[in-house]
């Protein structure tokens, strides 16, 4: 049995305990036994409204058998819970079976999906300069995967154990299947240990008792940007997280002898720092948009916006390059941040400003499309509305009339023309008659004759 909570009362003089007792057993592959206890400590019968929270990763559809008990919702907590009403005789026990199903182990699909892509996106770069350090990230990713599969193993006959480490896990998980899909994420490169950036968080742990050894457990928190690729040496801690605080700690059970004490350096990766990489990009992103919506309308709002972004892009620029103590440094960073995605929301606002000017100019040409098709379609109305006044019989008419016209005149125009054309060959005949050589002679012959 596994951490039991009681309510104590009293009534008429006698202790009333009923309480609510988790005990987890697996029932099947992909079940989980929650094992509500209802206990009654006094010698009368008694009554009581019982209540057990699920866990907060629980929904409705993951509840499978409540065995009796209601299910209902808790708004302001945000979980789910069991409860009902106990009739319990004097030392009475009774227990209630509630059934979920496992939802607290990382999906194999998913994990596969994962990998699959980040191969993917590592060919994709093959060729490039980003190449070599691709390969480097997808070692460093894949053995993460590897050992969050590893480790939830290890950890699989303990629920309680499980549950704990896998809201880590799947945070973590999340991320990293974030940043396969990344094309930015593989050109950048990681921090390196052998360049120096890391940062020491520095740990002591002391045994109070100067006569006895004694174990000696210390649980340290981690700042919340922390995840577990980002420890370089972790020096035998665990890295756990705290679903309430939504924090990751460390945590280490050592025996010490009376008096002693020990100091450990863990060294994690300084990820307190915005990429030179993504202020530039930026930056990029601003100019260009800029450029193309200084002939524009929206020339003066996108001024405001760029010296707004250029502004906060350059004080950050400023306050990473100064050198401060580790808690100022983790401050300046999540100030940045804060300029960092201010200045990235300017850019998409320019951006969404440089989509109405497209849209603006493709409308204004589908007006002048939709202009000469209307002017089009107004000479067929009127040539629809001249030909309506006349009925069939009429439109008939008037193309026997037009055919019979032009018949005529085509007719007209073929008997004037024969006439012109005989008239021609007699005048012909007649000047051939008067000008031939051999007339005079002829007579000359016949008067010597």
């Amino acid at each position: 049995m596994k951490g039991c909570v009681y309510s104590v009362g009293v009534v008429k003089r006698l202790i009333l305990t009923i309480g609510v007792c988790l005990l987890i057993g697996r029932a099947a592959w992909g079940d989980i036994n929650l094992n509500v206890l209802a206990v009654n400590g006094t010698k009368e019968r008694r009554e009581k409204e019982i209540r057990f929270d699920l866990p907060p990763d629980v929904t409705a559809q993951d509840v499978l058998e409540t065995d009796g008990l209601n299910l209902d919702y808790d708004v302001t907590k945000g979980v789910y819970f069991v409860s009902g009403k106990v009739s319990l005789d004097p030392k009475e026990t009774k227990t209630y079976k509630v059934r979920i199903r496992d939802i607290w182990r990382i999906d194999e699909e998913k994990v596969r999906q994962i990998k699959e892509q980040i191969d993917r996106q590592v060919e994709v770069l093959k060729g490039t300069k980003y190449y070599s350090n691709a390969l480097k990230k997808k070692e460093f990713v894949l053995g993460r995967i590897d050992s969050i599969e590893q480790q939830q193993k290890e950890v699989a006959n303990n629920i309680e154990k499980r549950i704990s480490y896998f809201r880590s896990y799947a945070d973590e998980l999340d991320q990293i299947r974030q940043q396969a899909f990344s094309v930015e994420y593989w050109r950048q490169s990681l921090p390196s240990v052998e360049s120096g950036q890391t940062i020491q968080f520095v740990i002591e742990l002391s045994n109070p008792s100067q006569k006895e050894v004694l174990k000696v457990s210390r649980k340290y928190y981690l700042p919340r940007e922390v995840k577990p690729e980002h420890v370089v040496d972790n020096q035998g801690f665990d890295i756990r997280y705290d679903p309430v605080k939504q924090q990751p700690y460390l945590f280490k059970e050592e025996e010490l002898s009376p008096g002693e004490k020990k100091r450990y350096s863990v060294r994690i990766l300084d990820i307190w720092k915005i990429p030179s990489e993504k202020i530039q990009a930026l930056k990029d992103r601003a100019r260009k948009a800029y450029k193309l919506l200084k002939p524009t309308r929206y020339e003066a709002t996108a001024r405001d916006l760029a010296v707004n972004i250029k502004n906060a892009l350059k004080q950050i620029e400023v306050s990473q390059a100064r050198e401060l103590p580790i808690n100022e440094h983790i401050s300046a960073f999540r100030l940045n941040e804060k300029r960092f995605k201010r200045a990235k929301r300017d850019v998409e606002t320019m951006e969404d400003l440089l989509a109405v000017v497209r849209e603006d100019l493709e409308r204004s040409k589908l007006k002048n499309v939709l202009r000469k098709v209307k002017s089009l379609r107004s000479v067929a109305d009127i040539a629809d509305a001249f030909l309506k006044k006349f009925s069939m019989n009429t439109v008939w008419m008037i193309i026997f009339i037009i055919l019979g016209f032009v018949g005529g005149f085509t007719i007209i125009h073929f008997i004037f023309w024969g006439k012109q054309s005989r008239f021609k060959d007699v005048e012909r005949g007649q000047s051939s008659s008067e000008g031939d050589p051999k007339e005079p002679d002829r007579e000359a012959s016949e008067e010597t004759s």
